[in-house]
């Protein structure tokens, strides 16, 4: 049980277990809940207890110990009437057996937590189903078994309750699957049944049928996968679609019918609905309209086919669960947003071929780039090592003129005698 228990849980187990045999509450307080209240002012006594009571109500106590719970509260009822007139002490005293109460009550919740730990499951998902709501006969009727078995725990009897609590088990299985069929297809069914009660299983035979198998199937494959929710809501959808393709169909028919009771009537005159193909129907004297059962539905559904092929054309999904006019509206619409799909996406497929070019160019400019950045390391290499070899060059010059002229000698010249 948490927090969003709602209060419609809470009147039921109330209700419950005034019906249920009484179940006697002998509780005193002890020392230390009494010292507990010795230094707070009256009204603090009172808040302290209606903090306890509020605390037990949301851990659940109002449905798994419901007699405590109720003694509890009557406690606390008691004490808040005589904040003004009562002692404090008199105060006091009843805020320590409300807890005293709540303490034993927490002690039985967790006894019926234990025994009850599958029902208990089923019951928080029935809350959550809003079962309550959608099958309040039922869910009362659980409940109050489930009431009965708690009350025989709460009481601390000896009681073998083992095969009530099977049958038990079984109930709520069992209301859980139908308030999951419930919920998925409530709709469908009221679509459906509201369908029939403007002749629908006469006006539009093929369609009528075709819903309320779609949505007697959905039942029982719900019935069998209660808890696939994936199959749950696509089963949900199917009767839904349906119920309302079934529905708008009829109204369709009853409106085609009325067009054709307008026509003046003549002897064997084909009157032909919009131009549609091969259809006629024969009129007999004094205006009544001869139509074989299901014809106008067959009419109706031509208009829905070629509608379809449209829808088809321009990948679109069915719409057929729309009046023939909504239907016409939606894919226009939908054409209207294809073909501004169609020139946005021209749009990007031509900036993306500028971007691409660009993209190339600009590449082609980096790489031309680094090429002459390479080519001028180059040359600067060259022209490092062109002037080492000059160096080089000029110093091999100096030593080789300076080696000739060291070897060079001077002839002497002889004197006259």
């Amino acid at each position: 049980m948490n927090n969003s228990m709602r209060l419609s849980t809470l009147l039921i187990a109330l209700l419950l277990t005034a019906c249920a045999a009484p179940v006697k509450i002998a509780v005193q307080a002890n020392d230390a809940q009494l010292a507990k209240y010795k230094e707070l002012s009256a009204l603090d006594i009172v808040s302290a207890l209606e903090k306890n009571v509020a605390e037990a109500k949301t851990e659940g106590m109002p449905f798994t110990a419901p007699h405590y719970f109720k003694e509890a509260t009557q406690t606390l009822s008691a004490a808040q009437n005589g904040l003004s007139s009562q002692p404090k002490d008199q105060l006091a005293q009843q805020a320590a057996k409300g807890d005293a109460i709540l303490e034993k009550g927490r002690a039985i919740m967790a006894v019926v937590q234990y025994r009850f730990a599958n029902e208990l499951a089923l019951k928080a998902q029935l809350d959550s189903l809003d079962t309550d709501k959608s099958l309040p006969k039922d869910y009362a009727n659980v409940m109050g078994d489930f009431a009965d078995l708690i009350n025989v725990v709460e009481a601390e009897k000896a009681d073998n309750i083992d095969k009530k609590k099977e049958t038990l088990l079984k109930e709520l299985t069992s209301l859980e699957v139908r308030s999951v069929q419930e919920g998925a297809l409530h709709s469908s069914e009221v679509i459906n049944d509201d369908s029939k009660s403007k002749n629908a299983d006469k006006q539009v035979p093929a369609s009528y049928a075709e819903a309320v198998r779609i949505y007697l199937d959905a039942k029982t494959k719900i019935a069998a996968a209660a808890h696939d929710k994936e199959l749950v809501q696509r089963l949900s959808a199917q009767a839904l679609f349906a119920a309302r393709h079934a529905q708008q169909l009829n109204d369709r028919v009853t409106e085609l019918q009325n067009q054709i009771k307008g026509v003046v009537a003549k002897p064997a005159v084909g009157v032909n609905l919009g131009g549609l193909t091969g259809v006629s129907i024969n009129t007999q004297v004094g205006g009544a309209p001869a139509v074989e059962k299901g014809l106008i539905e067959k009419i109706a559904m031509q208009d829905e086919e070629r509608l379809g092929l449209i829808g088809s054309a321009l990948g679109y999904k069915d719409v057929r669960d729309l009046s023939i006019e909504k239907q016409a509206q939606e894919l226009k619409r939908a054409a209207t947003e294809l073909n501004e799909q169609a020139k946005n996406e021209a749009g990007l497929a031509t900036t993306k071929v500028l971007e691409t070019r660009l993209q190339a160019a600009s590449d082609v400019n980096k790489k031309a780039t680094q090429q002459l950045a390479d080519k001028d390391q180059l040359l600067a290499e060259k022209d490092v090592q062109i002037s080492k070899l000059n160096e080089q060059i000029t110093a091999l010059e100096a030593a080789r003129d300076s080696q000739t002229a060291a070897t060079i000698k001077i002839p002497t010249v002889k004197k006259k005698q």
